[in-house]
């Protein structure tokens, strides 16, 4: 019940934020064109939901922290299997929806950018983010059911999890300078810095993180863990970690092209 609650919730809370950034921004700015206002919005969402995402997953794996450090079990180093937090469950149903509402969002974006064009129909939309709106069902699709057949273990994994989305006001941050014209400020440059550095920590490095934490509850070394896990978490870390690594080699291509753009115009 307090799972379906959650989904209810997430279900109105995430358009709903949208109606009002929207509002906010007409009201405000008036002199913003309908695609500035419909990118800026769907960067204002998804920025909240990767806030609530990492404040939910640094609650979770700090408290988990706590029970790690158990001073009358000198035996055993972490106990995170085990733990259990409301967050967890919780959050994981509020922020169901979000992938569904996000691949709408992405398409009002698009569309009002396209409006000169007519307007944008959903299978040139699907077309144009066939990788994003893959990774926006696919790992709902893989981690939901993961969460409701987990019988209660590792909450500390899943919070590890939200955090994966620390990197979003970054990235969202970029979308934001870009429609707003600011590509050659200082703003944009140390943002793109900072996106690189949280992609790379909390979407990345984080899985091996997680995996050497599996490996210090059983006494295992981490080429050992991956032996130990079920093939069915093996496999699912294998399609996380495979968007992971498509986005970031990616985002290294972007900076790669733009610093070579701005040593052409120095010289």
């Amino acid at each position: 019940m307090a799972l379906l609650t959650a989904v209810l919730l997430g279900c109105v809370f995430f358009p709903l934020s949208y109606v009002c950034v929207r509002s906010w921004l007409a009201r405000t700015w008036p002199h913003l064109t309908e695609a500035d206002r419909a990118v800026l919005t769907g960067s204002a969402v998804s920025t909240l939901q990767g806030v609530l995402a990492s404040l939910a997953g640094a609650t979770i794996v700090s408290n988990c922290h706590d029970v790690m450090h158990d001073r009358q079990r000198k035996d055993t180093f972490f106990k995170a299997l085990s733990f259990r937090h409301w967050l967890a469950d919780w959050y994981a149903g509020f922020c169901l929806p979000y992938f569904g509402f996000d691949i709408w969002a992405m398409y009002q974006s698009s569309s009002s950018l396209a409006s000169s064009e007519g307007r944008l129909s959903w299978a040139t939309f699907l077309a144009n983010r066939g990788t994003m709106i893959a990774h926006h069902v696919i790992l709902p699709a893989i981690l939901f059911p993961a969460m409701l057949l987990r019988r209660g273990l590792g909450d500390f994994f899943v919070g590890c999890f939200f955090l994966y989305e620390a990197s979003s006001p970054f990235t969202n941050l970029r979308q934001a300078l870009i429609q707003l014209n600011m590509k050659e400020t200082g703003l944009y440059y140390v943002n793109g810095f900072l996106t690189l550095v949280t992609f790379f920590l909390c979407r990345i490095a984080i899985l091996p993180f997680m995996l050497w934490a599996y490996g210090q509850q059983y006494g295992l070394v981490l080429t050992d863990v991956l032996y130990r896990l079920p093939w069915k978490c093996s496999a699912g870390c294998a399609v996380v970690m495979t968007f992971q690594c498509y986005w970031f080699t990616k985002m290294l291509q972007l900076v790669h092209r733009t610093v070579g753009n701005r040593i052409l115009k120095q010289k």
